[in-house]
């Protein structure tokens, strides 16, 4: 059998198994495909955020570098709140068309590798934000359970 032709290869395999892996081909086919209404919802995302950025820009001056900045920052929290939902196939979607459509902006506004590091550096500020306050709500949970803690109980 020659291992490159594709048709003894299908052939020599058994039915069943080729049964299972049409059901995981067609399963993966439907997952990935991305429903137009989820892709013109990112698009119209990704634009705002962008307008957003220059409006931003433009009021305090600044370079394409601020700009992109301002733009992963801005763009940062509406990133998180696709995240929030990854656990459903809308958020999954969405994240893959994000990660498809993100790209393709990036390199149609002409960023340099500068501007391009300055988005994710935006980004990341925006994820900062987001830990340092996550951090602060935790402190404030443990110290009320010091709190709870430290209140005798009725037993004793």
């Amino acid at each position: 059998m020659n291992p490159g032709n594709i048709n003894e290869r299908l052939h020599s395999v058994d039915k069943g198994e080729l049964t299972k892996i049409k059901t995981r081909i067609s399963h993966l086919k439907k997952q990935l495909k991305i429903p137009e209404p989820i892709a013109k919802t990112i698009k119209k995302e990704l634009e705002e955020s962008y307008q957003k950025s220059e409006e931003a820009i433009s009021l305090v001056g600044g370079s394409s570098d601020d700009l992109s900045k301002m733009w992963g920052y801005n763009y940062g929290s509406i990133l998180y709140d696709h995240l929030l939902k990854r656990d459903t196939l809308e958020g999954r979607q969405a994240l893959s068309f994000i990660k498809m459509a993100l790209g393709y902006e990036l390199t149609s506004h002409g960023f340099s590798e500068v501007q391009f590091s300055s988005f994710v550096m935006g980004l990341g500020l925006r994820f900062m934000l987001g830990f340092e306050n996550l951090k602060k709500s935790i402190s404030e949970i443990e110290q009320e359970l010091l709190k709870l803690d430290s209140l005798p109980k009725d037993d004793e």
